[in-house]
């Protein structure tokens, strides 16, 4: 099945998206600058140290040589493959020097133009040397390739959250659309299932009064089908305001079934069907009266509804047990679970839009009432329910 977004639904995916991946780059950004920060300071520390001992490596060997009248040239101590490096005398004019940039002398160590440079005054003018000048090369290559590889990564996490994100959104919406489909359904379903008995009622009112037995038969199905449709609408979605109006009391289960199965008499023998009812047990529980009705009269319904013509129905009531079987089409067992969800119909045959057995489930939860079902396609239902603890006498 697809199922297309409507604008809200959009909307509010978008919304979801844009807060989920927004939170997240701020803080995927916020770790990748504190990141960078920490790798810049170890660097630039690093080469400072490199550069430190260089030059004190440097201006020990000078010294050395100056000490010991031995012959040293600077020119070569200034060869390093890495480094630029500079001698300079007390006025700042270079003796020996690799280094092209103007040097700040007042400065110890210090950036210029994607360079470092380090000035240093450890060989206190011997062989003329006042300031020994370090250039590094590499460290704003190494700085600008670990931004390209946080970058990199950052876009990577991104592109992945993006598509979590995505993927989230959808589950997340996904409930939301499985909610407007089935009311979408409902009320597809509930205006056929409306339409059907109204057409039934005007057809059979014939003009000037003339109304044949068959159409009074016909009005009675109709008026009947159309109050089980008022009262499990009524019963479900005003549940909530009449809840604290209702009272309980103790029922007799087995009065409100027989109650029920002449209620729905004309629909039974509309499809041909035989009733056995085997009361074995009076049950009787403490329950409002209209709860009752719903749960006896939903379970019966489905049992006439989905049933096939000239089919059986066998009711049966026996300690706390009330067992209602039927010879209908029957329901698979992957929608066993499902069946008691609302709006959820199992089957496209036959009326009824989700309610009926969504509203006995309800019942059986608020009054402790166990239900089970067994079934198979094509060789019909049986309802099973247990009810709690109650008064059960003989018939």
């Amino acid at each position: 099945m697809v199922i297309v977004l409507t604008y809200e639904e959009k909307k509010t995916l978008f919304r979801f998206l844009a807060l989920y991946l927004g939170s997240l780059f701020i803080l995927f950004a916020l770790i990748a600058y504190l990141f960078y920060q920490v790798e810049y300071r170890l660097y630039h520390n690093n080469a400072k140290h490199q550069m430190q001992m260089k030059a004190n490596n440097l201006s020990s060997q000078i010294i050395h040589a100056h000490m010991s009248n031995s012959s040293l040239s600077l020119k070569t101590l200034s060869n390093d493959s890495s480094l630029n490096i500079g001698f300079y005398d007390d006025g700042g004019k270079p003796i020996v020097t690799k280094i092209k940039k103007k040097i700040n002398f007042n400065g110890e160590f210090y950036e210029n133009d994607k360079h470092l440079i380090l000035v240093d005054e450890s060989a206190f003018g011997h062989l003329g040397v006042t300031y020994t000048v370090i250039q590094e090369n590499s460290f704003f290559d190494k700085i600008d390739h670990i931004k390209m590889q946080i970058i990199s990564v950052l876009a990577f996490l991104y592109l992945v959250v993006t598509i979590i994100g995505y993927y989230l959104a959808k589950l997340f919406i996904k409930p939301i659309q499985m909610k407007r489909i089935q009311l979408n359904n409902f009320i597809k379903e509930s205006t056929h299932e409306l339409n059907t008995p109204i057409s039934a009622l005007l057809m059979s009112i014939k003009p000037h009064g003339q109304m044949r037995e068959k159409n009074f038969e016909r009005i009675e199905i109709s008026a009947k089908r159309i109050s089980d449709i008022y009262k499990d609408l009524t019963y479900l979605f005003l549940k909530n305001s009449q809840s604290n109006t209702r009272s309980t009391k103790k029922m007799v289960v087995n009065k409100i079934i027989k109650e029920q199965v002449s209620h729905q008499k004309p629909l039974s023998l509309k499809k041909r069907l035989t009733i056995i009812e085997n009361y074995y047990d009076n049950i009787v529980i403490t329950i409002d009266e209209e709860s009752l009705i719903r749960l006896i009269s939903n379970l019966l319904s489905n049992a006439i509804k989905y049933n096939k013509l000239g089919g059986v129905i066998e009711i049966t009531t026996n300690n706390q047990l009330l067992i209602i079987k039927d010879s209908g089409i029957g329901i698979s067992k992957e929608h066993h679970k499902e069946i008691y969800k609302r709006f959820y119909r199992a089957t496209n045959e036959s009326g009824g839009f989700g309610l009926g057995l969504n509203i006995v489930y309800q019942i059986c939860q608020n009054y402790n009432i166990d239900i089970k079902v067994k079934s198979e396609i094509g060789k019909g239902t049986e309802f099973r329910l247990r009810f709690p603890k109650s008064t059960v006498k003989k018939v």
